[in-house]
Order: structure tokens, then sequence, then C-alpha cells
């Protein structure tokens, strides 16, 4: 297993210190998880040495379906696009279910060939209310601009990446406040 010291330090250290909860996994294997931070072990409920060594699949539960599933798989697996969203059903060491958006990046080296999966995980059970998602978004545009900047620092090509999530988050916002009006 890649260990963590492999990615930047700038970059391991921002991962560490972020408020949102962010996960690197390596693309070799099974993705394992070679670093999370703080905010995903608050989010999920499970320590950091319970998760480093293993897919993220084991947040998935009883009623976390295979349409949620699949895009999972074939983004990890290297299929479509090098960014993506997706929403699905998780579920928190204690049990409790949350609908986690997960957003993914695929990190390049050099020679354009994926070396890490960065995952940005948001708990919309809650987010979706109208009160946070103003603060959401603008701590999401902050942060991938910051993470952006570290990696073209390194050569980690996250090219529109934070378009991606910002216009995504941005779209959880209007649907939410459609659906606060009906």
């Amino acid at each position: 297993m890649t260990a963590p010291e492999t990615l930047p330090t700038s970059l391991r250290d921002y991962i560490l210190k972020s408020n949102i909860a962010l996960a690197v996994s390596q693309t070799e294997d099974d993705a394992p998880l070679i670093l999370v931070n703080d905010a995903f072990c608050k989010l999920t409920g499970y320590s950091n040495e319970e998760v480093v060594g293993h897919n993220c699949r084991f947040l998935q539960g009883p009623d976390t379906s295979e349409e949620m599933r699949q895009p999972l798989h074939d983004f990890v697996h290297g299929e479509g696009p090098d960014n993506g969203r997706f929403p699905i059903l998780n579920y928190r060491k204690d049990g409790s279910s949350f609908l986690n958006f997960v957003f993914m990046t695929r990190l390049l080296g050099a020679e354009r060939k994926p070396r890490f999966i960065l995952a940005s995980q948001f708990d919309m059970t809650t987010a979706l209310r109208r009160s946070g998602l103003a603060q959401n978004d603008e701590t999401l545009r902050r942060v991938l601009s910051d993470v952006e900047q570290i990696g073209r620092e390194f050569g980690l090509a996250m090219v529109g990446s934070a378009q991606l999530i910002a216009d995504s988050i941005a779209m959880m916002a209007k649907l939410s406040l459609d659906e606060d009006e009906r």
C-alpha cells in the first residue's frame, strides 16, 4: 500500500487540517485509503486506524442501491472523466445512515496517469437545509481553490474539479430552494 508520505507535504498537511471531510486513496489494487482527516472521522464515526488500508465501500450498507454504487465503482476503476460527483447512501460506524455527496478527483502525475483519488464528502441530509447552503458553498470554493493551487505546485492535475464541485453545490442549493417553495 502507498504511504501518505508519498503525497506532497503541503497537500497532505492541507488535507489533515481541512474542516471538510477528505480522503485520499491510491489508484492501484482495490483503491485503499491512504489518508483521511479528522473531519472524515467525525463524519463517519470511524477512526483513522479503522479505515486506512480499506476501500471506502465499508461505508455502504443494506439500503445502498446498486444504482448508487456503480458510478463510484466505475470512477475508481478509471472509467469516465477525471472528476465527478456521486450521491450515495452511507452508514456511520454507529449504524446511522446519511446521504453522502462524494466529490472525487483523480490526481494525475507528471506522466498524466492517475496517482491518487481525492474525495471530499458532504452529509447532504443536513446540508440541504437552507440556512447552511451559502456558507457551505463559499467554504467549498475557498478550499478547492487552495487544493488546486497546491496540486499545481506539485504537478498534480485537477482540471475543472473546483468548477464541477462548485456547480454541484449550487445545483443542490437551487433544488433545495425549489423544494422549500413547493
